[in-house]
């Protein structure tokens, strides 16, 4: 088993089709197959069902992929703490971070990263909070910025907590609630709301307490670009719970404080005595942008 053949393997399970893999890899299309068959024939498994109209993954080719992502993870840190045991820090960062992230300013910290560490490869991918959560516990990320509570992380994964931050009542400049300084979770819960989707981070700390407080509300859209949801409010289609700082000022706005409402848990997860050179380093850096006395735990 080398790491080109995990490589092949994550590739084509990436989007079920062999020639783009090959194309996203830099090699041949027999190349990539002679891989995968390579693999298969040792691990005596069949990884993908293939067909001339698709592939799809086996049972055991899904059961292989999380520990591929590991097995080149630890490649990964391997490769950067041999460099940075003579002095340098070089290698892959993989990051994944939540659209909206007020506590830090990402490009500050990855410019100076850069000035420090100019061998350092960092990627970013923007996406939701669960999604992240899921690729630092099987390493295909090296740190991620999540905006949800978490109790306990998954095994592996050590957090830190950045802010905790109460979410506000957003609604549009002329509305009614223009004149409030603040309102209730039933005061909400009485109109029109528009949110994230059901079920994502950013959504379910806000489902929770209208839950306990005992209310049903009418989310009337859902999207998970928040862009969208505050034009939503703008145009008077509904009221968000956003934590205040997502909202730009002057921008045909009025946020109101929910004196009940929930509040927003920045965190940023890595793996923690896992963690490669370079999200050492990468922390090092952040650790220098956030204000002095930021949680941990």
């Amino acid at each position: 088993m080398t790491p080109l053949q995990l490589r092949c393997v994550l590739a084509v399970a990436q989007d079920l089709h062999f020639t783009r893999a090959a194309a996203a890899l830099g090699i041949a299309q027999s190349a990539l197959s002679h891989q995968v068959a390579a693999l298969e024939a040792e691990l005596g498994a069949r990884l993908f069902e293939r067909t001339s109209r698709r592939v799809r993954l086996t049972a055991a080719g899904a059961a292989l992929l999380p520990r591929a992502r590991s097995v080149l993870a630890e490649l990964d840190r391997l490769r950067t703490d041999v460099v940075a045991a003579g002095g340098a820090v070089a290698g892959r960062l993989r990051i994944g971070t939540v659209p909206t992230l007020p506590e830090v300013r990402l490009a500050d910290v990855l410019a100076d990263l850069h000035r420090r560490h100019p061998a350092v490869r960092a990627s970013v991918v923007v996406q939701g909070s669960d999604a992240t959560l899921a690729a630092v516990a099987d390493g295909s990320l090296d740190v991620g910025f999540v905006g949800l509570a978490l109790s306990e992380p998954p095994a592996g994964v050590e957090r830190r907590l950045l802010a905790v931050e109460r979410h506000v009542a957003v609604v549009a400049a002329e509305d009614a609630w223009r004149t409030r300084r603040r309102v209730r979770l039933r005061d909400v819960a009485a109109r029109p709301c528009v949110d994230f989707p059901a079920g994502t981070g950013g959504r379910r700390q806000t489902d929770a307490a209208f839950a306990a407080a005992s209310l049903v509300r009418d989310v009337v859209v859902e999207s998970d670009d928040v862009g969208l949801v505050l034009d939503l409010v703008r145009r008077g289609v509904g009221t968000a719970l956003l934590p205040a700082s997502t909202v730009p000022g002057s921008s045909g706005l009025h946020t109101v404080a929910v004196v009940d409402g929930p509040a927003r848990r920045a965190s940023v997860l890595h793996a923690g005595d896992g963690a490669s050179a370079a999200t050492r380093a990468f922390l090092a850096e952040l650790d220098r942008h956030l204000p002095a006395g930021s949680a941990a735990g």
